[in-house]
């Protein structure tokens, strides 16, 4: 009797729950967490030194041999980083459109990261500059498209001085 009553009690609970939850569809926490660890530790410094050095180098290194070398291994770094991010086998998506977006903008990072590394090297920090507000632009638009709550998210410079000028009032 109390097996019988026990089982119905069990079968009614069920049916008031309704059907069974569906499958989460966000990323799956590991992939999230190895990409929050790689931007942290492997892509945001070497930006924000590369940052920086390009905006604020002179005023630093009196040498501009020794600012060079550290830009020219501050974008190998980047470079190297990007490659691993490119190289994910988990993204934060479960969908194959997902996936095609997010190493879309992988792609574009790593291209415009190349031509980072061409302009320190040739000594053009303003091309340099440039580049490295579109690999910003590239972060934050990636950001924006999966909403990652990454901590050390991307700003670019004129994007900052626009946050420094007061809250943007609503149309």
């Amino acid at each position: 009797m109390r097996a019988t009553l026990a089982a119905s009690v069990l079968i009614g609970a069920q049916a008031c729950a309704g059907p069974a939850a569906p499958p989460p569809t966000g990323p799956a926490i590991a992939s999230m967490a190895e990409l929050a660890m790689l931007m942290k530790d492997d892509i945001n410094p070497p930006f924000s030194r590369l940052s920086f050095l390009l905006f604020h180098g002179d005023e630093v290194e009196a040498d501009p041999d020794a600012l060079r070398a550290e830009l020219e291994d501050n974008a190998a770094l980047l470079g190297q980083a990007l490659a691993r991010l490119r190289a994910m086998p988990t993204v934060p998506t479960r969908t194959d459109e997902g996936r095609a977006v997010f190493f879309t903008y992988a792609d574009s990072v790593e291209r415009a990261t190349a031509q980072l590394g061409r302009a320190v090297a040739a000594g053009e920090r303003t091309q340099a500059a440039a580049q490295l507000e579109r690999i910003a632009d590239t972060c934050n638009s990636c950001h924006h498209f999966f909403r990652l709550q990454i901590e050390d998210a991307v700003v670019p410079r004129t994007a900052a001085l626009d946050l420094a000028a007061g809250p943007v009032q609503p149309r």
